[in-house]
This record gives structure tokens, C-alpha cells and sequence, in this order.
């Protein structure tokens, strides 16, 4: 989507693309390494890549890392989509290999899978991991403490926009209009807005599983208090 609005890069994980791009391509003086880029101070990193692209993301392989980062840069505007725990659970992309072992959602015969997967430890409060002030934070299932719960709250808070996936939609085009893109819901189009059956509201019923449903909504919690405090800070209040 952001292709349309401005020049941003070739790979889908925000690195140099294996083709050069026409127009925007990688900066000469960037290296291709993503950790040794992100690396750098903000205003270093927004001074080198502003030039080729309008917007980039960061995908980070260590957790606890965002929170030394100058957010409050006057030249940067940051955005983070936030989602349901519960949906992120039965989601594509899962983490650990289990993407390969459980594509689709649980059966009789994948059951024992997807227990392995909910007490795994990457699938742990996966959100409130990555915006905790340390690698420490969220790794105790529903023990995780409120210190966790409120240094990730901390930095959601230095963030310049908080969209909610629940509404993508309607977040992307009040975003447009804070930032005069021309961001249209006919430009814009958020695959889970279409798939109802989809919805984080039937993720019980997805599960097929009530004691499964429960145990993860237990040792997720802090992440879901998280999320449902995000919900009130969001662009758009779904």
C-alpha cells in the first residue's frame, strides 16, 4: 500500500531488494545489513534513507531494543498497528517453525501442535516483548509483571500514531488525513476487514478448544491488557 503513496523499499521486510529499483534504489552509503542500519541514531538513519523513500519499517530480530531510539525526532513520524493477541495467535507468519507444522487453523489431528505453540516461548506476549524496556520483560506468560505492562505503555506513548488493525481501514484514511496523503478506502484495502470468519471475535470457535481458548488468553494477558489500553490511544476508535 504505502508503494502508492511514496517511494519506500524494494523488499517486503524493508532491506534492499535482490533488483535494483528504477527510481528509488537502496542509498550507496546504507549498509544492506538491516540490524547494522537500524543501528544508528534516528536522526542519522532519517538523514540517510529520507532522501530514497518516504517510508520504511523495521522488522527486529532481538527483543527490548526500541526504547533508546530518539521517537521524538522532529523529522520523523512514527506509526505502529497494533493486534488482538488472541487473533495474532491463529495468525500466518507463526513464529518458532510452527508456521510449517500448524499452516491452518487446529483440527483433532493438530491439536497437540498447537499446545506446543501456546506454551512456546516466542508466541509469549509477543507484542508487549518487543516494546518492553528489556528482553527480560514478558517471557512469564501471565506472571509477566506490570513494571512489563507499563515500560511497553511507555513507549507506545512516543509514538506518533497508534492505528488498530481492527479498523485498519478506517485508521489508514484518518492517517492520510493527519498527514494529507491522499489515502482513500478505494486505495486501501485490508484483506482481514473482508474475511469475517476471520474475525478476532471467533477465535474461540477457530480454537475449537475451550480449555486451549482460556490457557492462552490467561498467559497472554498482559499482552491483551496491552492491546485493549492501545485501543484507546489508536487514530480511530474502533
Amino acid at each position: 500500500m504505502m508503494k502508492k503513496l511514496g517511494p519506500s523499499p524494494q523488499f517486503a521486510c524493508m532491506g534492499p531488494g535482490k533488483e535494483e529499483n528504477d527510481d528509488h534504489s537502496w542509498p550507496a552509503n546504507a549498509s544492506k545489513k538491516i540490524e547494522e542500519s537500524q543501528s544508528l541514531p534516528i536522526s542519522e538513519y532519517v538523514n540517510l534513507f529520507r532522501p530514497s523513500f518516504h517510508f520504511m519499517s523495521w522488522e527486529y530480530l532481538k527483543f527490548g531494543n526500541l526504547h533508546p531510539a530518539n521517537w521524538e525526532y522532529d523529522n520523523l513520524v512514527s506509526m505502529i498497528v497494533m493486534r488482538d493477541p488472541m487473533g495474532r495467535f491463529l495468525a500466518g507468519g507463526k513464529c518458532g517453525g510452527f508456521q510449517e507444522k500448524i499452516p491452518n487453523d487446529p483440527t483433532n489431528e493438530t491439536q497437540d501442535l498447537y499446545w506446543e505453540y501456546a506454551n512456546s516461548h516466542c508466541a509469549d506476549n509477543f507484542a508487549l516483548r518487543v516494546l518492553a524496556p528489556n528482553a527480560t520483560c514478558g517471557i512469564d506468560g501471565a506472571d509477566t509483571t506490570l513494571a512489563c505492562l507499563e515500560g511497553a505503555k511507555a513507549l507506545l506513548r512516543r509514538f506518533t500514531f497508534i492505528l488498530d488493525q481492527e479498523c485498519l481501514n478506517d485508521s489508514m484514511v484518518a492517517l492520510g488525513d493527519a498527514l494529507h496523503l491522499n489515502i482513500t478506502r478505494e486505495t486501501f484495502e485490508n484483506r482481514h476487514h473482508h474475511h469475517k470468519t476471520h474475525s478476532v471475535l471467533l477465535v474461540r470457535e477457530r480454537l475449537g478448544n475451550d480449555t486451549l481458548y482460556e490457557f492462552v488468553r490467561h498467559r497472554f494477558r498482559r499482552d491483551i491488557e496491552l492491546y485493549e489500553w492501545s485501543k484507546t490511544r489508536s487514530i480511530v476508535k474502533c
